[in-house]
């Protein structure tokens, strides 16, 4: 049985800011916000049950101050991990990769195809727009089989379809990666 995110992020100048949401019989539930500070000492995204941010759902945070490319740990409400981000510095030379561990297995998420990376790039060198070529990444377990799916949607605010492929996979993970691909990219 598989089921979709959307995540949403909402135009904020001092805060990265999104809506996690999961349309359950054709109806949207939300079942998150989520909120970056940016330019932080220390990557923390915390993930709230509702908008007055009274109680927190889960974090995705970096392990150390000032995350190159670094490791981050997904944590539910009472601080136990869920699951593991790291982005892998050398596979990314060629197309962004994380490798994920979670509790049912290790998985590696990197982008769909070899040569949307490079033109990225190549656009990104000579100019300042943004980006036309929408994200794609697929995780796969060891076996080779697509978990998540996480693609970017061609909009003008960052929005992001997470197709998860595995029920086991506790949304908050898969939340949590598709937040990872957007604000941890350019690290």
């Amino acid at each position: 049985m598989s089921y979709t995110l959307e995540l949403r992020q909402r135009i904020t100048v001092l805060q990265n800011r999104y809506d996690i949401i999961r349309n359950d019989a054709g109806r949207p539930v939300t079942l998150a916000y989520a909120e970056q500070k940016r330019m932080a000492l220390r990557e923390r995204v915390t993930f709230w049950t509702d908008e007055s941010r009274s109680q927190t759902a889960f974090t995705l945070a970096a392990r150390n101050i000032i995350e190159l490319v670094g490791t981050y740990d997904v944590t539910d409400a009472q601080g136990s991990v869920l699951a593991t981000i790291r982005k892998n510095a050398l596979a990314s030379l060629a197309r962004s990769t994380y490798d994920v561990d979670t509790a049912r297995g290790a998985l590696v998420g990197r982008e769909r195809t070899w040569w949307r990376p490079i033109a990225r790039r190549v656009v990104s060198a000579i100019s300042d727009v943004p980006w036309l070529l929408p994200l794609q990444f697929d995780f796969t377990d060891p076996q080779g089989r697509v978990v998540l799916t996480i693609d970017r949607q061609l909009r003008l605010r960052d929005q992001y379809l997470i197709d998860v492929q595995d029920d086991d996979l506790d949304w908050r993970v898969a939340a949590a990666c598709g937040v990872a691909v957007d604000a941890l990219m350019n690290r």
